[in-house]
């Protein structure tokens, strides 16, 4: 189906409503942008539900890029819910990263290189790091131990790593 000039969709429909699998791509703009949108994924009574990758572009008129994101993993009406958030941007620190799923949650804010070592040696914005009762958030202008945060990752590397390795990946696609 297509929408005007700039909207289209492609997938499975129920009672009218994009319903199971289908491919939404939609060009839209406003008074200082125009954003590229396309998801792939699984729907529900014509909203994002289940597994499924949203990609949004945004530029300015002056040909700027404001912001690249990927949301990937679950939605549910039309909400992108866990798995993983990565934006890119005109904004100081450039990258966003974010995993979360109902056992864990993880926030980065920094660049989208060699990110475990950044880490590691404190060349990070901020991090945000949830399991349970294990909490740690650490920014720019904390005062914190550099050798308890290095501790700190080793001790959750393993499981944190092929999260980090998946935000390089997705950061490339931006």
């Amino acid at each position: 189906m297509t929408w005007g000039k700039s909207k289209t969709y492609k997938g499975n429909w129920v009672a009218g409503k994009r319903s199971g699998y289908g491919v939404y791509k939609a060009v839209t703009s406003d008074k200082d942008r125009v954003t590229d949108l396309k998801y792939d994924g699984f729907w529900k009574n014509d909203k994002k539900d289940g597994k499924g990758e949203l990609e949004i572009r945004e530029i300015s008129y002056e040909a700027t890029m404001l912001e690249n994101r990927i949301q990937n993993g679950t939605f549910a009406k039309d909400q992108w819910i866990s798995g993983y958030d990565v934006r890119h941007g005109e904004y100081d620190p450039p990258y966003y990263f974010a995993y979360k799923d109902s056992n864990m949650s993880l926030k980065l804010l920094g660049g989208a290189e060699n990110i475990l070592d950044g880490l590691k040696d404190g060349y990070f914005f901020s991090f945000t790091y949830q399991k349970g009762k294990v909490y740690k958030d650490v920014g720019v202008g904390d005062e914190f131990s550099q050798k308890q945060f290095r501790s700190f990752i080793k001790n959750v590397e393993k499981e944190i790593k092929p999260h980090i390795n998946q935000f390089e990946k997705l950061a490339q696609k931006l």
